[in-house]
């Protein structure tokens, strides 16, 4: 009895062990944070704001995929740009106010100068345009869409630290 009570719990490390080298999950899904421990992909930062976080998940291989954080949604979207190799499923925003995970393709964006954001990129997300206005219009920002965002990436924005395009 007492040896079969040693295999059992060799094989429940041994699973634990094997289960904690498979990477990914089975559904796309926001990242899950843990403000002032994780660290942004892109800047190796810690995630402070939630505000401000955003993610993507990307596919790993047939039903798999892997979703990563960032402090800033310029940064996720500048990893993005240097990682073609990712195949993005999903991307994911926090509203500003809300702080709720939104779908980063839906939101609305302010972009401004006078907006500070942990890296500087001046980009808040809504899941509602009425409140996003007000933003701007207290910031002197501007609205955008998600394809807005991205197409205006290929000129920097002047509260970017990087000056220089992030993405395609």
């Amino acid at each position: 009895m007492r040896q079969i009570g040693k295999i059992l719990l060799l094989f429940l490390a041994l699973s634990g062990i094997l289960s904690g080298c498979a990477r990914g999950s089975a559904e796309p899904a926001p990242p899950e944070i843990r403000y002032g421990e994780d660290i942004c992909q892109e800047c190796q930062m810690i995630i402070s704001d939630p505000r401000f976080a955003a993610g993507y998940a990307y596919e790993l291989g047939p039903g798999r995929y892997q979703s990563l954080a960032f402090d800033d949604i310029g940064d996720m979207l500048a990893h993005a740009a240097r990682h073609p190799e990712h195949v993005i499923v999903a991307w994911y925003v926090h509203d500003y106010h809300s702080q709720e995970w939104l779908d980063a393709t839906q939101a609305i964006y302010v972009r401004s100068s006078a907006l500070h954001t942990p890296m500087g990129h001046g980009l808040a997300a809504f899941a509602d345009r009425a409140a996003a206005e007000i933003l701007a219009a207290e910031r002197e920002g501007e609205l955008l869409t998600w394809e807005e965002l991205v197409a205006g990436l290929a000129r920097p924005h002047p509260s970017s630290p990087h000056g220089e395009a992030h993405a395609k």
